[in-house]
This record gives C-alpha cells, sequence and structure tokens, in this order.
C-alpha cells in the first residue's frame, strides 16, 4: 500500500510538472508576435494581407498605386471632402479592373469614385501573393485634405 501511494504521489507529479510547463510555453509564446512564415501581418493578430495605405511593404505599395490611379481621375476631389464611399473592384494581373461597382456611401461620391476608377489604368500585379490578396477588393474611400480615397 506505501508502495502505491508513493507511486500515485510521483504520477500526480509528473503530471503537475507537465502542466506547468505548459502553461510556461503558453505564457511565452502569448508575448511572441504570431507572425508566421511567408505571412504578410502589421500585427499580432492582424490579417496575412492587409493592404493598408500606410503598410511599407508590396501590399501597402499596391493599395497606394490603385489609390493613386483612382484619385488622378477624380473629377474636382475638393468637391468630396468629407464623402465615403466603399468601393468594390476585381482585377486581373496586369491590374485590368474586370469589375467596379459601390455601396454604402454618398451615391454622388460613389458615382464620382466609380466613374474615376473606370478611367483609371492600375498597377500590374508582380507578387501572386499581393494578386490573391487584391483579386477582388474592397476600399474605404473618404475625401481628405490630401487622399480622396
Amino acid at each position: 500500500m506505501v508502495l502505491r501511494s508513493i507511486w500515485i504521489e510521483e504520477q500526480y507529479m509528473g503530471v503537475k510538472k507537465i502542466v506547468m510547463l505548459a502553461i510556461l510555453v503558453s505564457f511565452v509564446a502569448g508575448c511572441a508576435p504570431l507572425h508566421p512564415s511567408n505571412c504578410h501581418k502589421t500585427t499580432a493578430l492582424g490579417s496575412c494581407s492587409s493592404g493598408r495605405w500606410d503598410d511599407q511593404d508590396e501590399w501597402g505599395e499596391q493599395a497606394r498605386g490603385i489609390r493613386d490611379a483612382i484619385n488622378a481621375k477624380l473629377d474636382d476631389p475638393q468637391k468630396w471632402k468629407r464623402k465615403k464611399c466603399r468601393l468594390h473592384m476585381e482585377f486581373s494581373r496586369d491590374g485590368t479592373a474586370l469589375k467596379i461597382s459601390t455601396s454604402n456611401g454618398d451615391k454622388a461620391y460613389c458615382e464620382a469614385i466609380k466613374s474615376a476608377a473606370h478611367k483609371a489604368k492600375f498597377p500590374a500585379f508582380n507578387n501572386p501573393e499581393v494578386y490573391r490578396d487584391f483579386q477582388k477588393s474592397g476600399f474605404d474611400s473618404a475625401v481628405s485634405s490630401t487622399t480622396y480615397l
């Protein structure tokens, strides 16, 4: 009986050590950024492909190229201050816009953004991962003093 009690106590201590080690590992891993290889991330919990205007990578560069192409064709940009619109686009690899639509915004501004997008020449997608992430895109556009889309 004494031997069985010792054996049970040793098993309990072994399990306790494993649990403590698992807790320690999860704390250490929880403090490390979640940044898998070949994954574009700007925050630990963010998407692998955000494509934000201010991203300093290929995704941000592509987003800025799209924004700049539309802004270059937008008639009277100052007219649209404080207006909003959601722009939906589908692209081919060479940057050709295959589908353009708008939603959720000021009707006149959405039409102006859509018209500008139809006239714009967009940059080609040189990176297949960037193309995969931008192939079907949605952009929230709001006019400020320097950025129209």
